[in-house]
């Protein structure tokens, strides 16, 4: 009993309305006044009650010398009732697509390990149409393939590096600070200004993790970042000496800057000092 009132309530029945259907359900063709007597409730509120349930379908009435009341059959009225709200919803569905404004959602992608990062790479790379840029210690002569694709489509790629590179192809721009190093621990890759891909080698774990997304925040930042490494570079090679050897007051006293000073950041220093 608790259990069925409990349900008609959840499906928008009131509490009056679920007692006074369920007792009819019980004792079919009840006057007002008995209903009203058999549930305890005011006869002068429940009349507004009945009558709202009769134009709701909810209820049935037989005309007589006295009104009497019956509930309508469970079964047709609940058919009713699904029908009634499948409607509804399809109709709001339909005008809630013109009304609301969705906002453009970007997932981040995680990727793991080294040859996933370098399958993802190597995807991208393909699929770029207009420009490529790329800020990496990776040998890229495992890509020369995917280079030589984006030269027959005429694809411009700049690639920054602290690494030496012994590689030449037509579309492809190399800005180097030419360090030996032996380790591949980074790659930030953006195609055409839509997506970007950050992907490092964590020595401690010695795992590679990357993220691929399509979120223009992130594509801005990685496209400034490597564009503002190949200024310095380039910077560095018309003056012969880094930009911050020649104004020490670009420093402005942050802790990333005591770590790049005291070797912190490891090939950072090398970068702004050097």
């Amino acid at each position: 009993m608790e259990q069925i009132l409990s349900l008609l309530k959840k499906i928008h029945f009131s509490e009056n309305e679920a007692q006074i259907y369920l007792y009819l359900l019980k004792n079919p063709g009840q006057t007002v006044f008995q209903i009203a007597k058999d549930l305890h409730l005011s006869r002068t509120s429940i009349y507004a009650t009945i009558n709202a349930m009769y134009q709701r379908g909810l209820l049935l009435m037989e005309n007589g010398v006295k009104d009497l009341f019956f509930a309508e059959d469970p079964e047709a009225l609940l058919s009713q009732l699904s029908s009634v709200y499948q409607k509804h919803v399809t109709e709001l569905k339909d005008l809630l697509k013109y009304t609301i404004k969705e906002e453009p959602r970007e997932p981040y992608l995680n990727i793991s390990g080294y040859f996933s990062i370098l399958g993802k790479i190597r995807t991208l790379l393909y699929g770029a149409e207009e420009e490529v840029y790329i800020n990496t210690d990776m040998d890229i002569h495992q890509f020369d393939d995917a280079f030589s694709h984006l030269e027959r489509k005429g694809v411009d790629v700049y690639i920054f590096s602290f690494k030496a590179f012994d590689y030449h192809r037509t579309n492809v721009h190399i800005y180097a600070h030419g360090f030996s190093s032996p380790d591949q621990s980074r790659m930030m890759l953006v195609i055409d200004l839509k997506q970007v891909l950050v992907a490092n080698h964590n020595k401690s774990l010695n795992t590679w993790t990357g993220t691929l997304t399509k979120n223009q925040l992130m594509v801005s930042i990685i496209t400034e970042h490597i564009h503002h490494d190949i200024y310095l570079l380039r910077l560095k090679n018309e003056m012969k000496t880094s930009i911050f050897n020649l104004y020490p007051s670009l420093f402005f006293d942050t802790k990333f800057e005591r770590m790049i000073k005291t070797g912190g950041l490891q090939g950072f220093s090398n970068k702004k000092g050097s």
